[in-house]
């Protein structure tokens, strides 16, 4: 027995969508600013930074995008389908 997703309301899919682009994009922005500490560090702490750095625009991409995509898939079902 499959189980087909309830359809969201269109404000929970525009804020949704809505969420993962500021996240994107405010998620960049501060990635781009921080860059420059990340790259100016030697050694040891660069490394860790450097894999904090990646780990956390992996995260943000990854949640914005998912949270797009999600909205996205919430929508209305193709015409003639039954819940």
């Amino acid at each position: 027995m499959t189980r087909a997703p309830a359809p969201m309301a269109m404000v929970t899919r525009v804020l949704l969508m809505g969420g993962g682009v500021v996240g994107i994009v405010l998620g960049a922005v501060a990635l781009f600013f921080w860059h420059t500490r990340i790259v100016e560090l030697t050694g040891g702490p660069r490394v860790v930074s450097g894999i904090g750095f990646r780990l956390a625009e992996a995260a943000v991409l990854y949640g914005g995008s998912w949270l797009c995509v999600r909205a996205w898939n919430g929508g209305p079902g193709k015409s003639g389908e039954t819940a």
